[in-house]
């Protein structure tokens, strides 16, 4: 069987890419997240892809700024994988890119569609020591804050270690294929079947353990409504919003306002539709919720500095995976 590309708008330019997976509906986010990439990366030395099971109409906001456009036949790659009303095949997509994508890309940069990229050094993942690895991830939020316990995914299955979240990989192309990561995963599949798995990260998780590249906080910032005000602390280059809270969604206006507002300004030129669904930047603070806020923060110190501790500042530096 043979993952590959069965049409795009143009051909590779570079050796790397940013890829994001969307289909039409979720196009409107992935379009918005790119525009963050552009606006702090105006030049760049790899491309910018956006990977579909189905054919996409190119959004005009994005026909102005070379953006590859590639419909991926993936076969029958994905069959007997669990799925749910959220999540579809289309959700496993991103394990194909490597194959896919292989003799084009050396280096891909999966990125979710529900993250701003706020940083203005995206190049230098590419250039990152991957430890042999076939993926460079950062550890889930989950795990960061009780490392020494199995996530709930890890628990009903009988296994512990190291966890990264999925939303952000940086993938070894070669690698990935040579240690048959995709097809390892499909195994798993099946032996777990019907065992609760968050669909490709619990597998990823399962078939690399501890093969996987820690990298530092900064490439995939899961705090972004639980501990905004550590991210001064941090060189921030992504920001992932994990959960139900998105900018374009975040009706009880847990996300720090300028994010919201990001996502309003791009909404109100090209999806009036989505900016009207977006709380207005109306509501006052009141000061026991501030109150709660910096103390929330408080008793999260010693964890947030143990975690910050293991790379500092460095976003070049890459770790092993296993925090304990």
């Amino acid at each position: 069987m043979t993952i590959e590309i069965k049409a795009e708008n143009r051909p590779q330019k570079f050796r790397q890419s940013v890829i994001f997976c969307a289909d039409q509906s979720y196009l409107p986010f992935a379009s918005l997240a790119i525009h963050t990439l552009l606006r702090n990366n105006p030049v760049r030395d790899y491309d910018i892809c956006i990977a579909s099971v189905d054919a996409l109409v190119p959004p005009t906001e994005l026909k102005d700024h070379d953006i590859r456009f590639c419909q991926i036949d993936v076969g029958n790659a994905f069959d007997g994988m669990p799925v749910s009303k959220r999540f579809s095949l289309a959700a496993y997509l991103r394990i194909a890119l490597p194959e896919a994508f292989a003799g084009q890309y050396d280096r891909i940069f999966y990125l979710d569609a529900d993250v701003f990229v706020v940083g203005d050094a995206i190049d230098a993942v590419f250039r990152l020591d991957m430890l042999s690895c076939p993926v460079g991830a950062v550890t889930d939020i989950t795990k960061l804050k009780h490392p020494n316990k199995p996530t709930f995914d890890q628990k009903a299955l009988g296994v512990d270690g190291p966890y990264f979240n999925s939303g952000v990989m940086l993938f070894d192309v070669e690698r990935f294929i040579t240690m048959r990561v995709r097809e390892r995963c499909a195994e798993a599949a099946k032996f777990y079947q019907g065992e609760p798995i968050y669909f490709d990260q619990t597998l990823l998780n399962i078939v690399l353990q501890k093969e996987w590249a820690q990298l530092n906080l900064g490439w995939n910032w899961q705090w972004p409504f639980s501990r905004s005000l550590f991210e001064c602390f941090i060189d921030v280059q992504i920001v992932h919003f994990i959960g139900d809270d998105k900018p374009w969604s975040d009706h009880k206006r847990r996300l720090p306002l300028k994010y919201r507002e990001t996502a309003r300004r791009f909404f109100q030129k090209f999806y009036p539709e989505l900016a009207q669904k977006i709380p207005a930047a109306d509501a006052a603070l009141r000061n026991g919720a501030l109150y709660h806020y910096f103390f929330r923060h408080i008793t999260k110190i010693h964890l947030f500095t143990k975690c910050f501790n293991r790379h500092c500042g460095d976003l070049s530096k890459v770790l092993p995976p296993d925090l304990r």
